[in-house]
């Protein structure tokens, strides 16, 4: 897994691909991976444990053979509502028409659906809207009936089997996380998931649920909370404290606050994520079209330019690779979109944003892209045992290219959420030269820099995580000419030939700045300088 050679360090944004039928076979799922996917999305709420788990040793398979890492995203379903099965897998409901809903079970027609959600028809009242297909069909309840409630197709068109079914605002007091998150949670762990998506988020405490059931587990995935309720948009501050990332889920979101308001809530949730260095998923409909047309829109391709210039660290497909037919095609197509957009030099960035307080590391990471724009750096090296140091530079989106080196594999997988990080694996190290050396290997072996450029370096302490407090300018190849000038210099030394201008040269060439908070290592402190952004 250390080679990474398929890697595509030209483009930032990350891409996220659902797994489904039209990507489970394995050699589509390997050309998906060399076309550009990072993170592979196992949707719960479709499948079966047993489709999961072989798609889930699939992508390792795929991922060991290219030399990628490849992570993967369990998406729990959540109190999502839900259809049963229709006739055929697919009706025609037409506008004008009645229809019953019901919990009573059996096949749904275009006169009777069946509702795979114990409560809702009690819940309902006469005049309430209903929503299916992320809105895209309309009923409205007209009178109770004694096998469930008789309802009107405002908007009609083709329903398939279990498609979502939503009563706007009409959540409360259903918690994020059902009796079914909870089995298929146990199972996703125990496939070796690297992510955990938690739908139907209202604030902190569901997430905050789902860290103590993980807890008791002894499991750490990253946690991803997905944004899809108006209750989440107000409580956004607190549930970014306590998550990995954020999902922009614009479908149901779009049902709970109206279509009207997604755009200027997208923008909302990127830039609060961004303040708060947390990475965010943009989904649902990027390239809808694509499911049956091998060429997107061009409202389609706004919407993905516009998401990335909004500053998102990624992109998910849904039904474009699940189920459409071209799921390769997308992917391509939505990666050619985000590195021809970045080109620009206009994605946003926590650097625009007025941010909290920092910590030493932020303030670290925020030197490295200070200092590898004043020394024309080629590349900015982060070393990361959590993968917080990545995610915190990644905020930051430098313009130069962004390596992310860990000996952890799970921090390996973890960093392929985040902009813009290339991640590479290294061997565990005793000291920080012995790391930076073998990273200034892997990175002229590979040949993603030259000898002679600069690389800014970022690291802590090789005896424990979270204590990030160096950056460090160094010239790749520098050590060999660094130890001649050394020796060059101890030789005009013992002949008493200005000692003080030796030992000058011998120490030049390397430059580190380190916080107040690092411990002591003979090092001398240099005076903290007024901040430049």
């Amino acid at each position: 897994m250390g080679s990474a050679q398929g890697i595509d360090s030209t483009r930032k944004t990350r891409i996220v691909a659902t797994m489904g039928p039209a990507s489970r076979p394995p050699a589509t799922l390997r050309r998906l991976i060399r076309a550009g996917v990072e993170v592979v999305r196992l949707n719960f709420s479709h499948g079966t444990h047993a489709s999961h788990a072989e798609a889930a040793a699939a992508v390792r398979q795929a991922s060991a053979e290219l030399g990628v890492p490849v992570a993967i995203l369990a998406d729990l379903c959540g109190p999502k509502m839900r259809l049963g099965r229709v006739q055929g897998d697919l009706v025609q409901l037409r506008a004008g028409s009645t229809l019953l809903l019901t919990e009573s079970g059996g096949i749904g027609t275009e006169e009777r659906l069946v509702v795979e959600a114990a409560g809702l028809v009690s819940r309902l009242q006469p005049g309430h809207r209903i929503l299916i297909a992320d809105g895209a069909i309309e009923l409205r309840a007209l009178r109770r009936h004694r096998d469930g409630m008789t309802c009107r197709v405002l908007h009609g068109g083709l329903l398939r089997s279990r498609q979502g079914i939503n009563i706007p605002g009409r959540h409360a007091g259903v918690a994020a996380l059902t009796a079914k998150d909870k089995r298929d949670l146990a199972f996703a762990l125990s496939i070796g998931v690297d992510a955990v998506a938690l739908s139907f988020v209202r604030g902190a405490d569901d997430v905050l649920a789902l860290r103590r059931l993980l807890d008791r587990r002894g499991a750490r995935p990253f946690v991803i909370a997905k944004i899809e309720r108006a209750e989440a948009l107000e409580n956004l501050s607190s549930i970014l404290q306590v998550v990995g990332g954020v999902m922009v889920a614009r479908g149901d979101l779009g049902v709970e606050i109206g279509v009207e308001n997604v755009p200027l809530a997208q923008k909302r949730i990127i830039r609060e994520a961004l303040r708060m260095h947390r990475p965010v998923i943009t989904a649902t409909q990027m390239l809808e079209s694509m499911i049956e047309r091998p060429v997107p829109t061009r409202a389609e391709v706004s919407d993905v330019a516009n998401a990335v210039l909004e500053g998102t660290d990624a992109l998910m497909l849904s039904a474009e690779t699940a189920v459409g037919k071209y799921p390769v095609k997308a992917v391509m197509t939505l990666a050619q979109v985000a590195r021809q957009v970045e080109t620009a030099g206009m994605t946003a960035s926590a650097v625009d944003i007025p941010t909290e307080e920092e910590d030493s590391a932020m303030a670290i990471a925020r030197a490295a892209r200070i200092a590898a724009r004043a020394v024309h750096a080629g590349g900015i090296a982060a070393f990361t045992a959590s993968g917080r140091t990545a995610r915190l530079v990644s905020s930051q989106r430098p313009t130069r290219r962004l390596f992310g080196f860990t000996d952890n594999e799970a921090t390996l997988r973890r960093m392929r959420f985040f902009w813009g990080i290339t991640p590479m694996k290294i061997h565990h190290a005793r000291t920080s030269e012995a790391m930076v050396a073998e990273a200034e290997a892997v990175l002229l072996d590979r040949r993603l820099m030259r000898l002679g450029e600069k690389v800014v370096v970022v690291c802590g302490e090789v005896s424990h995580a979270g204590a990030t407090n160096t950056v460090k300018i160094h010239t790749l190849g520098g050590a060999e000419r660094d130890g001649k000038r050394a020796a060059h210099a101890q030789r005009k030394a013992v002949a008493g030939k200005g000692a003080r201008r030796a030992t000058a040269s011998a120490v030049a060439g390397s430059v580190a700045v380190r916080s107040r908070k690092s411990p002591r290592d003979g090092t001398p402190r240099r005076r903290r300088g007024r901040s430049e952004s």
